[in-house]
């Protein structure tokens, strides 16, 4: 009798077997993490900007949702500099790939 082949099962979005980190060969970011922490948390106070302006609508504590905007607004400017002075620095380009067997850098 054929008994079926059991497929592997898949790992977590975590550590692979073996608990090493490692990278499939093109999958992964192709900025580093501090680029991509800078997208990321920009995005998030431009998201939350655009609550604060919500709220300041609904009525309420109109000066809370100001005076809370005024300190995103000024990370942003902050962040957005950051950005930029990483995008002339060339943080921006794509990196290489992790090729099998590498660890993710």
């Amino acid at each position: 009798m054929n008994q079926p082949q059991q497929q592997p099962q898949p790992q977590g979005m975590g550590t692979p077997m073996g608990g090493q980190q490692q990278q499939v060969q093109g999958i992964g970011s192709p900025v580093s993490n501090e680029v991509y922490d800078v997208i990321t948390t920009l995005q998030s106070k431009l998201k939350g900007l655009e609550a604060y302006r919500k709220f300041a609508q609904n009525g309420g504590n109109t000066q809370l949702w100001q005076y809370l905007s005024q300190i995103d607004q000024q990370a942003v400017q902050v962040l957005s500099q950051q950005l930029e002075q990483m995008v002339q620095a060339g943080h921006l380009r794509q990196r290489q790939a992790a090729q099998p067997g590498q660890p993710i850098s």
